[in-house]
């Protein structure tokens, strides 16, 4: 139990870093909710994106570089 909450501490206190890093701890409640939801879908669509096109550039790349 104590290991789970070591780990619940330190989400939290990377969530504080992030929150005072970004500067939303001056947000309000439904503000802060607003920016995190496009800053996931953001991220989201990258991390997408780059797996759906990163393998086929990258065989792009290799193919025209060895030629």
């Amino acid at each position: 139990m104590a290991l789970l909450q070591r780990f619940v501490d330190k989400v939290k206190q990377i969530y504080l870093v992030y929150e005072l890093r970004t500067a939303i701890s001056m947000l309000e409640p439904w503000e802060k909710r607003l920016f995190n939801s496009v800053l996931l879908l953001f991220i989201g669509m990258s991390c997408y994106t780059t797996y759906l096109f990163l393998p086929s550039y990258t065989r792009s790349a290799i193919a025209y570089f060895t030629s």
